[in-house]
């Protein structure tokens, strides 16, 4: 077991290493192809720390680019012309897409085995049902972590703070099929420190910075911080006042280093598994 800072980039290092050595003994490696519309600033950034992952383990990717006009119907005949290619073994939708375009309307054409980010309704169907073929990233690379951390679920009392679709309904899911006892607050919860304060483990996945104080969790308590959060001078900070939840905490997640790391290692993974159920 490592110390009390949960390092990400470690922890993704070794996961895409032995990822390499696994895409090397394929005859032809896997490839992941990147719908993104529009110009989000954030998505460019996140686009390339995805290709540098790529270009690391040895799999093949490209982006599709498309400008603000781009219509829905003209993305999901991209998304067909994707699901007929022998070529591409994953998809991926860059959220958000511009304008009025639903994302979810375009990840529902996607063909489920090239879903490498397990957000179609299928692959989220077999999720809840505890048929995990491919578990959303985010959710994922938490997995791995608590698992390098030799944090075992069955039992413990999570609290994870978020109800989204994109990490805190699957989170939940997963940590539910690991008999792990789960209580979801968000921003109606009353009382919520009444709940954080009890539990043995903390994922947030706010979006707020200085969300979760040292106050707000109890002694010796894990803390996972998927909060991604821009400072007025340009830093990246998570949801958790970091210096003083680490004081409190048994184990803590830093912003940047922590979750992120091991979210592309996920999808990384996913990306070679759904390769390999494709030849």
């Amino acid at each position: 077991m490592s110390g009390k800072i949960i390092n990400g980039r470690e922890i993704a290092g070794k996961g895409e290493a032995e990822l390499k050595e696994k895409i090397k003994k394929m005859e032809k490696p896997p490839r992941l192809d990147t719908i993104f519309a529009g110009d989000d600033e954030g998505s460019k950034v996140y686009i390339g720390v995805k290709n540098r992952g790529c270009d690391r383990v040895g799999i093949k990717t490209e982006t599709h680019r498309f400008s603000n006009e781009v219509t829905i119907d003209y993305l999901k005949q991209k998304v067909h012309d994707l699901n007929e290619s022998d070529e591409v073994d994953g998809i991926l939708v860059q959220m958000p897409l511009p304008g009025n375009l639903e994302a979810w309307e375009l990840i529902e054409e996607i063909e489920p085995i090239k879903d490498v980010e397990g957000v179609h309704p299928i692959n989220f169907g077999r999720l809840m049902t505890g048929e995990e073929r491919i578990i959303p990233c985010t959710p994922k690379g938490i997995l791995t972590m608590f698992e390098h951390e030799g944090i075992e679920l069955k039992g413990k009392e999570v609290c994870l703070i978020s109800h989204n679709v994109t990490v805190g309904k699957p989170m939940a899911i997963t940590l539910l099929n690991r008999n792990a006892t789960v209580k979801v607050v968000h921003e109606f919860t009353d009382d919520l420190v009444s709940h954080t304060n009890d539990a043995e483990v903390i994922i947030t996945a706010v979006g707020k910075a200085d969300f979760l104080t040292a106050d707000m969790i109890k002694e010796d308590s894990i803390i996972i911080d998927v909060g991604m959060n821009r400072t007025e001078d340009g830093g990246l900070v998570g949801d958790a006042v970091y210096e003083e939840c680490k004081e409190k905490a048994k184990k803590i997640t830093p912003v940047p280093g922590g979750v992120g790391p091991t979210t592309v290692l996920s999808l990384l993974e996913n990306t070679f598994e759904a390769a390999l159920k494709q030849r």
